[in-house]
């Protein structure tokens, strides 16, 4: 069979990428330019360089001593820096450049500006700043994996006096979009082509402190990587996307590669010596399995993975891509079939019930709150601070029938619950050392929350199942325009997030810096907590970019990346303007981090 023959190949391969080899050989360079002579000081960017250079020199990445971080470099060091960084990379399995300071777009051709540049006119951008060809040049000798990262599209001082000579040169607002045709290599941008980079509030920018909080995270393939880079900075800045220009083949490249499980000693034997055995990471096998089948169109690759994972990491996604296989023309709904209801003198229906009405269905089960139906609009105007294209254009909504809605977000108490049923597929989530019981339950994947609904879904036989976008802005809203459900701006003591920034007229307060827990701050108009912040919620739509052609019934949009899909709400981590009710962003389902849980709805 086609599938068998995939899996041994990706066995063959698996167990060839981790088998013993000589150590690699990585290098890196990181470049911090602060103190400019013809512009103001970059107080960030040492800050910085220090941050992703202590992150480089973790001893799972394997740079070791090839981390070098220099600083304040003028037209002639910057060459030099290049020139002599270009043979360190000759030949290295990895080689990474990180500059943090000033560049600039002319005529779409990219410029890093050392800290001796003038840049009077734009005829001088080519005689004084350093091309961003030759920063790639500087790593193109590496053999593996090379890769070029600019925090270096910030605000520019340089541009409104360049722009003030005139001249035919067009110069532009940020770094241009970049091809890349040097193979295995990834150039990546804290802004994405068009917007400048923020520079931060706090000791570092959002993107070094986003790359430095992920880059150690084990087992992340360099394309996930940066993609939870980018969520990361999207949920301090919603306003800054990161983006990556790349010629990556087929090859995996980690910065921590997948841990391997430590194997047990063996049994003293007298018999002759086994032949050695390669050491390999089961995990490895299957990642490379699924990897293998994973945009498979034939059905009886996916449930040749269950047979053998029944229980892997992607045995939601195989199911998932079972069922779009199988299925005839869609389904109106993505709601489950509703089990009968057991027989109970109170109504089963939250539609049934007063709303207001706070019940649970067993102990360990959430508690849920009778939300009314009603009328909303969703979305946010084009005069919302911190406001996104995404959240547009606003429409009305109509919630037709009441529902029932997570009291508080989900917490580890009644995950637990779960796993210690024989639910939830066995998978106990890491609380990263801040505690369980009434804290919210973090480190979930969407996939993982279907098997948390499933097992709830069946031992209570009620209906269970993720909020609809459209429900949980309405949920959030509570009745209210404003950008929270407590008005114009927010402060610390209404919710959990990272206090050193602000919204509208409020002030600074705290940053606690983890979760807290649930029900920690006062209820909404419809008896909900931490609607806002503590951490982002899960919610059952696919990813789309706008809001053209969403349904109005307040259903769930089954249609789009379904890969991905939609997060609600913000979380500890998170500047205010990411809490609002319209904000919305967008992660992989298989996604799991520690400021991510969820909320349940029932019908």
């Amino acid at each position: 069979m086609r599938v068998i023959s995939m899996f041994l190949c990706a066995i063959m391969a698996a167990v060839g990428a981790v088998a013993q080899t000589p150590p690699e050989k990585r290098v890196a360079l990181i470049i911090a330019n602060t103190d400019y002579t013809n512009a103001a000081r970059l107080p960030n960017t040492a800050n910085d360089a220090g941050l992703i250079a202590q992150a480089l020199r973790d001893p799972r990445m394997g740079f070791g001593n090839n981390v070098k971080v220099l600083s304040n470099l003028d037209f002639s060091k910057f060459r030099a820096a290049l020139q002599q960084f270009a043979a360190e990379a000759r030949g290295a399995d990895m080689a990474v450049l990180y500059y943090a300071g000033h560049g600039i777009e002319v005529d779409k051709n990219n410029y890093l500006i050392p800290t001796d540049a003038r840049l009077a006119d734009p005829s001088a951008v080519e005689f004084e700043t350093i091309a961003l060809d030759l920063v790639v040049r500087s790593v193109s000798g590496a053999r593996g994996l090379k890769v070029v990262i600019l925090d270096a599209c910030r605000d520019n001082p340089f541009v409104p006096k360049m722009r003030s000579v005139g001249g035919t040169r067009s110069i532009g607002r940020g770094l241009a979009a970049v091809g890349v045709d040097t193979g295995d290599t990834l150039i990546a941008y804290a802004a994405r082509e068009g917007q400048v980079a923020a520079d931060g509030a706090g000791r570092n920018s959002p993107y070094a402190s986003a790359f430095a909080r992920q880059v150690t995270t084990p087992g992340l393939e360099i394309r996930q990587l940066f993609g939870r880079v980018r969520d990361d900075v999207r949920r301090q800045v919603p306003q800054q996307t990161p983006v990556i220009y790349g010629d990556l083949g087929g090859s995996a490249y980690y910065f921590v590669p997948p841990a391997v499980a430590a194997q047990p000693a063996p049994a003293p034997s007298t018999g002759p010596a086994p032949a050695p055995q390669p050491s390999f990471d089961p995990r490895q096998i299957e990642l490379s399995f699924w990897e293998s089948i994973k945009t498979s169109k034939n059905k009886a690759d996916f449930e040749a993975y269950l047979k053998k994972y029944p229980n892997g990491e992607y045995a939601g996604l195989a199911r998932n891509r079972i069922a779009e296989l199988t299925a005839k023309p869609p389904a109106p709904s993505i709601a489950e079939p509703k089990p009968a209801a057991p027989a109970e003198s109170k109504p089963a229906t939250a539609s049934a019930r007063t709303p207001g009405t706070v019940f649970r269905d067993c102990q360990n089960c959430p508690e849920m709150v009778v939300v009314a139906a009603g009328r909303f609009t969703m979305g946010s105007p084009a005069t919302e601070e911190y406001r996104d294209d995404d959240e547009g254009p606003q429409r009305q909504v109509t919630i037709a029938k009441a529902f029932a809605v997570g009291k508080f977000e989900v917490t580890f108490a009644e995950w637990d619950a779960c796993v210690a049923a024989g639910g939830c597929n066995g998978y106990r989530p890491n609380d990263s050392g801040w505690g369980r019981n009434m804290r919210p339950v973090i480190n979930v994947s969407w996939d993982d929350v279907q098997a948390y609904v499933a097992w709830l879904s069946r031992t209570t036989g009620q209906n269970y199942r993720l909020l609809s976008e459209a429900e949980w802005e309405y949920a959030a809203r509570a009745g209210t325009t404003t950008p929270f459900n407590f008005g114009e701006t927010i402060s610390t003591s209404k919710a959990n997030y990272n206090g050193n920034f602000t919204y509208g007229t409020g002030a600074k307060g705290e940053y606690r810096q983890k979760t807290v827990s649930v029900g920690s701050f006062s209820a909404n108009a419809f008896g909900l907590y931490d609607m806002h912040g503590n951490v982002w919620e899960w919610v059952q739509d696919c990813w789309n970019a706008d809001y053209k052609g969403a349904p109005v019934d307040g259903s769930a949009r089954s249609t789009g990346s379904c890969g991905q899909r939609v997060l609600r709400g913000g979380s500890g981590y998170d500047n205010p303007g990411v809490l609002r009710s319209a904000n919305r962003i967008w992660t992989d389902t298989e996604l799991r981090n520690y400021d991510v849980g969820f909320r349940l709805a029932r019908t």
